[in-house]
């Protein structure tokens, strides 16, 4: 199932009132219109752009990695071929301003990036921040557990309940860490 920007409107409405639901969440008021509620839902429509333009990048990078080509991937989206690729292939991201000062783990394969991840954690190095072939890692001096869990396959996530944080997300994957307990 695909949507564009003018394709799905029952999809677009529904998601508009989860989205909406989601920015409202908060202490509950008397009255609808209050100024401060309403300057919090601002800021967390904000927060939700910023993550879903993060994850469409992420979605964009995994489906060309899996083959999809920048033109197909710029057809969906009503843009030129170039234009895609100059906006999420990871030749054209650099680093974030304001980015966390650490380590960057890579390059790695999606096969192999768990032994690597488990290994830096043994060591003391948090993930907080997963890419297509590296992670960036700072170092907290505790050793940390990581798992990654698909969101493609169906199960619950890590419980914060059993010490885990989410830390990380690169669709379709979701990295959770905790504290590993000294030996």
């Amino acid at each position: 199932m695909t949507s564009t920007a003018s394709g799905a409107p029952e999809r677009d409405t529904a998601l508009a009132v989860e989205l909406s639901r989601l920015a409202a969440a908060g202490t509950p008021t008397d009255r609808d219109e209050d100024p401060e509620r309403l300057l919090s839902a601002v800021a967390a429509f904000q927060d939700i752009t910023r993550v879903a333009a993060e994850l469409q990048a992420q979605a964009a990078r995994t489906a060309h990695d899996s083959g999809v080509s920048w033109a197909r991937i710029g057809a969906l989206l009503g843009v030129s071929r170039q234009a895609v690729q100059q906006r999420f292939d990871p030749n054209y991201v650099g680093t974030p301003v304001g980015a966390a000062v650490g380590r960057i783990l890579g390059p790695v394969t999606r096969a192999e990036e768990l032994r690597h991840l488990e290994a830096a954690g043994a060591q003391g190095w948090k993930l907080i921040e997963a890419r297509h072939g590296e992670h960036r890692l700072v170092h907290t001096g505790g050793a940390w557990e990581v798992q990654r869990v698909s969101i493609l396959t169906p199960g619950p996530l890590p419980a914060v309940g059993d010490g885990w944080e989410a830390a990380a997300t690169r669709f379709p994957d979701c990295f959770y860490v905790r504290s590993r307990p000294a030996p």
